[in-house]
């Protein structure tokens, strides 16, 4: 893969926006990226359309709550709806009359499951998931920037 878009998609993704959790900021998106990056390696997640209630996911991102101990535990409807801010990730409507606005509060899983088709991410990005080399510097710049008090 292009080293331009490893270090593009790397620096994008350790400057996503985080909300603020109990102790500081949040790390739901993080743990988020990193359950998606674990489902596709083992994958579990084999086509760029992530749902919000893939049991897979969801599985992988409450393990990860518990392994980086995030004390803000948000449902992972939160972080899936909330990383629609970033520029690679990308919220698929059913009707985009019915699209709420991205800021403010997150819809209800029941208006999720009625109006949201699915997430995707960029081409380029999916790719480079997809390639263990770059998905394995991709988590760990990560873990790195977000999770250095763990290691």
């Amino acid at each position: 893969m292009d080293s331009f878009f490893l270090k593009l998609y790397n620096d994008m993704l350790l400057a996503i926006k985080r909300g603020n959790g109990v102790s500081g900021k949040s790390n739901a998106k993080p743990i988020l990226l990193l359950s998606i990056m674990e489902c596709i390696s083992l994958n579990k997640l084999r086509e760029n359309r992530i749902m919000w209630d893939d049991v897979a996911l969801l599985e992988c991102y409450s393990s990860f709550n518990r392994y980086f101990s995030e004390d803000n535990k948000s449902p992972m409807s939160v972080p899936y709806y909330h990383l629609g801010t970033s520029p690679f990730y990308h919220l698929i409507w059913k009707d985009e009359k019915n699209r709420p606005p991205i800021k403010g509060k997150t819809p209800s899983e029941k208006y999720l499951r009625e109006n949201l088709l699915y997430a995707c991410l960029d081409e380029e990005l999916w790719s480079l998931l997809n390639n263990a080399d770059s998905r394995e510097y991709l988590r760990r710049n990560i873990i790195s920037r977000y999770f250095t008090n763990i290691q």
